[in-house]
């Protein structure tokens, strides 16, 4: 019922991912230096960067010199979409999915199909640039919290 560690691990690497190609000018950044960035296991990360992959919001470039872009604008990228991919929240509940066995007899099946349509509709009003314009607010803040005029290191 609930979403999981993959698309959490998924947004923070999109995030990571759309930042270095914004503010670096990265045209394409390999999945380990995601994996090290955002401190997410590199296996599970390039598992779930297939999932986006085939599902077209990101783009891969084999080899070497291989990486992963954004294949969408931030702006773009609805999180819904992203979340929709990767765990189909409350799909467990065989409602959700039209499957139920006690379909008229149920009732229960309004509160599963409720509390999915106001999560959707939650990551529907979110995209990755709203994650990127709080990454950088975050920053900013930790920054000006910085004592000694020594900038530390910060992960957005």
């Amino acid at each position: 019922m609930s979403l999981t560690v993959k698309s959490s691990y998924a947004l923070r690497a999109l995030f990571e991912l759309a930042v270095l190609t914004e503010d670096e000018g990265k045209e394409k950044v390999p999945i380990s230096e995601l994996s090290e960035r955002q401190n997410i296991p590199k296996d599970f990360l390039e598992k779930i960067f297939i999932e986006l992959r085939d599902a077209g919001i990101v783009k891969s470039v084999r080899g070497k010199f291989g990486g992963y872009a954004l294949a969408k604008n931030p702006e773009d990228l609805r999180l819904s979409e992203i979340i929709q991919v990767l765990d189909k929240p409350l799909q467990s509940f065989d409602c959700i999915v039209g499957e139920c066995s006690l379909e008229i007899e149920c009732a229960v099946e309004f509160v599963w199909k409720r509390v999915n349509n106001s999560i959707m509709l939650e990551l529907n009003k979110m995209t990755l640039q709203d994650i990127i314009d709080y990454g950088r607010k975050i920053a900013q803040i930790k920054i000006s919290e910085n004592v000694g005029g020594r900038l530390k290191k910060i992960n957005v």
